[in-house]
């Protein structure tokens, strides 16, 4: 039986997986994730723009992708011609990014992987802590020169 530290390392690979599927797939144009590390719970690290996915069941934590307005405005360009998108339209694709890597998970470790409808939000929202007693990795994404993170916390 793999131990937690393994079925959580084997988790954050299954997202850098699904990241790098996303950009590849979706928009032709690779992403490059730097080098994973982790973090102490302490502190959020976000860009301007975030998209959340709880995470339940078996496990229990959350995952979110967080970049600047530059590369999620890149990004709804690309898919649907919007050149100057709203603050509204910028949430609404870092949800849609979110929910698409969570999802793709949840399919390879099945229904005991539970996730919710994305939480998004612009900068740092109050009262938004992270328990204290669970494990944070931090993926940094270089896609098509912007910057992102994927962080996964996971008990």
């Amino acid at each position: 039986m793999e131990s937690r530290k393994e079925e959580f390392e084997a988790t954050c690979n299954m997202f850098i997986n699904a990241v790098s599927n996303y950009f590849k797939h979706l928009t032709e144009i690779d992403s490059d994730m730097k080098v994973p590390y982790l973090k102490e719970s302490k502190g959020l690290i976000l860009k301007d723009f975030t998209g959340m996915i709880g995470i339940s069941g078996g496990r229990k934590g959350f995952v979110y992708i967080s970049a600047n307005r530059e590369m999620f405005a890149e990004l709804i360009n690309m898919f649907i011609g919007i050149e100057n998108p709203s603050d509204e339209d910028i949430l609404d694709m870092a949800g849609e990014i979110s929910n698409i890597v969570a999802g793709n998970v949840r399919a390879n470790l099945g229904a005991n992987f539970m996730i919710s409808v994305p939480t998004v939000f612009e900068g740092m929202p109050e009262g938004l802590d992270i328990p204290e007693d669970i494990s944070v990795y931090v993926i940094p994404i270089s896609w098509n020169k912007h910057e992102a993170f994927v962080v996964i916390g996971l008990d």
